[in-house]
């Protein structure tokens, strides 16, 4: 199985680009499966995409954007990091209580986790002031269960690849622009034009092969 795994900030507060999104998805011959990040309004989010398949509200918060999606020898479970007027992320307790209990069903089935914001420091110091807040618990709730095959991220703009709690989280770089990688003290954003891409999972039972996909290419393959 081969899952594709791209970030891209459609900034789904702005309710006049839900048309030319939904255009742009119904367009692709593949399931796609939508969380929200913090440029999104989920409530929006919900109403411009959840008619067409791509989200669901949860059920215990009708107002975020958590479920589950089965497929066969897959458990995808998109969770909704965003928060409200502001930049970093936070599941929550109820969010983590419906992800502990979803984890404990059907466990021998491989598992993916997606959701926006990255729980592992980057080493990008501004990145890392607005990343997932509540990774200790997050931590917490997946080690009661058999390790993720993957964690899914996209916050970052950038590929990046590092454990938690025993699983492999990867982020996908960005569709436009990348952050740029900058290792030093400075909390400051800058943006650089490197090549967008994406991220292509490639599911053999439990085990995952990631591949960083540039999404434009000087040519065809040469024989």
């Amino acid at each position: 199985m081969k899952y594709r795994h791209s970030y891209h900030a459609a900034n789904f507060a702005d309710v006049h680009k839900h048309v030319a999104v939904l255009a742009l998805l119904g367009g692709l011959d593949i399931p796609v499966h939508a969380v929200p990040g913090n440029h999104d309004h989920a409530p929006r989010m919900l109403q411009a995409l959840a008619g067409a398949g791509h989200v669901r509200a949860a059920e215990g918060e009708p107002e975020r954007c958590y479920y589950r999606v089965d497929y066969p020898g897959l458990r995808l479970l998109c969770c909704d990091s965003s928060v409200p007027g502001r930049h970093d992320g936070e599941l929550g307790p109820t969010q983590l209580a419906w992800l502990d209990r979803e984890l404990g069903r059907d466990p021998e089935v491989p598992a993916i986790l997606a959701m926006h914001h990255h729980p592992v420091p980057s080493g990008i110091a501004f990145m890392d002031t607005i990343m997932l807040s509540d990774a200790d618990d997050l931590a917490a709730a997946l080690r009661g269960h058999p390790p993720l095959t993957r964690i899914l991220t996209g916050h970052l703009h950038r590929p990046s690849a590092a454990m938690f709690a025993d699983a492999m989280v990867t982020s996908a770089p960005s569709t436009h622009l990348q952050v740029h990688l900058d290792l030093g003290p400075l909390q400051r954003l800058a943006l650089v034009d490197e090549p967008p891409g994406i991220l292509l999972h490639h599911l053999q039972g439990a085990t995952a092969v990631t591949h960083l996909v540039p999404v434009a290419h000087s040519g065809p393959p040469l024989a």
